[in-house]
């Protein structure tokens, strides 16, 4: 029995079917499969100008591991995950793609990581504002000495036109009399009007909300403004002190005593920094920046600068900025000075009557009296060196008369010259922001214009 049954067993092992696979090379090799990293904080800010349009450089995060990914591809969709309209790839290693100026707006910016196997099924998007749909900005014009013709006007960036007059229009008044400063902080407007000894609160179509009259033995002139952590902070000029103003009940909550005549404020370090100009005391100018704690409300220190300060402005590094203007036709000329953050020592930089800082790049102008030329500097805060020489590349002029304000649009960098003649309207000189005059001067409908602010909405 036993020899039958290994018969039978080999027999039947005989009959079963035999699969041969032969051995190469490949057998090591991973499978090809789609990419299952993915890209993290996607940013992009529209820089088109035109409304249902963007433009702009859209950036993100690696993943940690590229391993099994070739390239990205960017993609525009109505959803976060649609992938509708596909806008251009990169190879893997990149971390930006410039979208080109003019593009269709769509709801998202996609990124997707691809390899030979497909595209990975985790895309990544972020939602785009088009943020020229609503924007513009305000000149503030302060209006010739005693006229009571303070003003407002307005750029709108989608239609590329001027409104006169704006305040009035929409509050059936007149602004006052020797507007000083504007500010722009959250969804409102703070203007000072200091030969009306008026704070006036607007909201973003220029509509009043409040008008503030400071307390005090004489007018106090509410002369500049910074605003931080829901305040805004106002310098009173004859006050000698700086108020500090609740932006949502709008009252003045707290007031210091600074130095003689304070100008422009700036907020850095959980500090307030002021310019005390001492003005009025000619030929003894102040020569000292105050610092307030924000906290305390109450003054730290007094740091020595060169004789009358009165411009301001702080880098992303805390570092303080100073203009001071001298004595007006003396020896001394105006000066752009820096105040440590650490230490407060106080460096020369160079030459300046005018500043505006954006993005840790000081753009400065400069003529000291009787001197026909103006120079325009523009400078890294970071590295403290010089950037260009001349910021403006076409040769375009500027009388050394005429009192000056510049000013650079965050999200474009356009740039913006005020130009502002005695007894005659101001000019506007918007530059690309390589340098050259886009169009002419545009005549803002105000006096004596001083002042530019962006809205955001």
């Amino acid at each position: 029995m036993k020899k039958l049954f290994y018969l039978v067993s080999l027999c039947a092992l005989i009959a079963m079917p035999f699969t041969f696979t032969s051995c190469s090379d490949d057998d090591d090799k991973d499978p090809v499969i789609a990419p299952t990293g993915v890209v993290s904080n996607l940013s992009f800010t529209d820089t088109d100008k035109a409304v249902d349009k963007i433009g702009g450089t859209l950036t993100w995060t690696l993943p940690e591991q590229e391993a099994n990914i070739d390239d990205y591809v960017i993609y525009l969709g109505s959803t976060a995950t649609e992938k509708k309209t596909k806008v251009g790839e990169v190879a893997k290693g990149t971390k930006s793609y410039e979208i080109p100026v003019g593009t269709d707006i769509q709801a998202y910016l996609i990124v997707v990581a691809r390899s030979a196997a497909g595209e990975s099924t985790n895309p990544v998007a972020v939602a785009i504002e088009d943020i020229y749909a609503k924007n513009g900005f305000y000149i503030l014009n302060s209006g010739n000495w005693e006229a009571n013709n303070a003003s407002l006007s307005y750029y709108d960036y989608v239609k590329g036109t001027l409104s006169t007059d704006v305040y009035k229009t929409q509050n059936g008044k007149g602004l006052g009399d020797g507007a000083e400063q504007l500010l722009i902080y959250g969804s409102k407007m703070y203007i000072t009007v200091s030969g009306s000894n008026q704070l006036v609160v607007l909201d973003l179509d220029a509509k009043e909300i409040k008008s503030i009259t400071p307390t005090g033995s004489e007018p106090m002139n509410p002369r500049c403004l910074a605003a931080d952590n829901g305040k805004v902070y106002i310098s009173y000029f004859y006050g000698h002190s700086v108020a500090m103003l609740d932006t949502a009940s709008l009252e003045i909550e707290k007031e210091v005593k600074v130095g003689r005549y304070p100008e422009q404020l700036t907020t850095s370090n959980g500090k307030i920094y002021v310019t005390n100009s001492g003005g009025n005391d000619y030929p003894d100018y102040g020569k000292t920046v105050s610092v307030i704690d924000q906290g305390t409300f109450t003054v730290d220190k007094e740091i020595d600068v060169v004789f009358n300060p009165v411009s301001i402005a702080s880098d992303s590094q805390g570092d303080i900025y100073v203009i001071s203007w001298a004595d007006h036709g003396g020896t001394t000329n105006h000066t752009l000075q820096r105040i440590d953050a650490k230490t407060n020592e106080v460096t020369t930089i160079g030459d300046a009557s005018y500043m505006t800082l954006v993005d840790d790049e000081i753009y400065t102008m400069y003529a000291q009296w009787n001197d026909k030329n103006i120079t325009c500097k523009k400078y890294d805060a970071k590295t403290e060196k010089i950037l260009s020489e001349n910021f403006i590349t076409d040769n375009t002029s500027f009388n050394n008369t005429d009192s000056h304000f510049l000013s650079v649009d965050p999200i474009s960098k356009q740039l913006l010259i005020l130009e502002a003649p005695y007894g005659a309207t101001s000019s506007l000189y918007m530059f690309t922001p390589g340098g050259t005059l886009e169009g002419k001067a545009i005549d803002t409908g105000g006096y004596a214009s001083k002042w530019i602010a962006f809205v955001n909405e």
